[in-house]
């Protein structure tokens, strides 16, 4: 049953109940002012607040996955909700088609259960600049995309690389493939009940965006659902900057990724 209520924070990851070992490591980590977090500290060469530090030392101790466990991992505004959306729909098919005129996604936005954090209040001037140096939540941002391609190429059974243009560009294609990543690809009889067009239909951003609740409800945190929509649209991200910007952002692109075969 879906809940609008998120569960509470374990004790370790409440930063008054920091770990003695966490205690002790912050006091010997690299610090930046970060652009939506007070302080970012370095470990294991990338940046994280507080709390996800200590939620970065415990998952490294204890956490043990599951063979059928999923990770969906993205960088911020990089479309989750549209993924998030589709992996549940494609996951779920078999006893909530995306024809059933109550499907969960109808009444309820994929990302009720997400914690958002406080936003933060620096111009796009800085926030940008502090990007290109590697400050970022998790950053540098290429360093930790690359480290999940390097892994994906040589181990393609354990981790499914999708980009976002691939995703707009080809989307039934890369729909088929991440059924057959998760080990429900669509059969004869899904395929000719139209099962992948449906799954995208109900997943499109013309319709999620569209939704009531989409544009008027609220998550847990007061955050508005509708600030997960924007246009859905391949590059809108070059709107919001000046021609500098763009190009600076292609060259960093080029020299970070260069030989290893990952493009954006």
């Amino acid at each position: 049953m879906l809940t609008s209520n998120p569960s509470p924070l374990p004790k370790y990851l409440k930063e008054d109940e920091l770990s003695e070992e966490c205690k002790t490591l912050i006091p010997t980590l690299p610090t930046a002012l970060g652009w939506v977090h007070t302080t970012l500290y370095k470990y294991q060469g990338f940046w994280h607040p507080l709390r996800q530090l200590q939620g970065v030392i415990s998952c490294q101790q204890h956490f043990q996955s599951q063979h059928k466990d999923i990770l969906l991992v993205t960088t911020p505004k990089s479309d989750t909700t549209w993924l998030k959306s589709i992996l549940f729909t494609l996951i779920n098919r078999t006893h909530l088609p995306p024809t059933q005129q109550n499907h969960p996604l109808l009444s309820t936005n994929p990302h009720i259960l997400l914690r958002l954090e406080q936003m933060g209040s620096n111009s796009l001037e800085q926030v940008f600049e502090k990007f290109c140096e590697g400050v970022s939540l998790y950053g540098p941002f290429w360093d930790h995309v690359l480290s999940y391609w390097h892994v994906s190429v040589k181990n393609p059974e354990k981790i499914c690389f999708l980009t976002y243009e691939e995703m707009k560009e080809e989307p039934e294609v890369h729909l088929r493939k991440l059924a057959e990543f998760l080990g429900c690809p669509f059969s004869k009889k899904e395929d000719g009940e139209n099962m992948v067009e449906g799954i995208l239909d109900i997943c499109s951003f013309d319709n999620l965006s569209n939704l009531e609740v989409s544009k008027e409800g609220k998550l847990p945190s007061g955050e508005n659902n509708s600030a997960f929509f924007r246009k859905g649209e391949v590059d809108d991200w070059k709107n919001y900057m000046t021609i500098e910007m763009v190009e600076r952002i292609k060259k960093i692109c080029e020299e970070k990724l260069e030989g290893s075969g990952l493009k954006f």
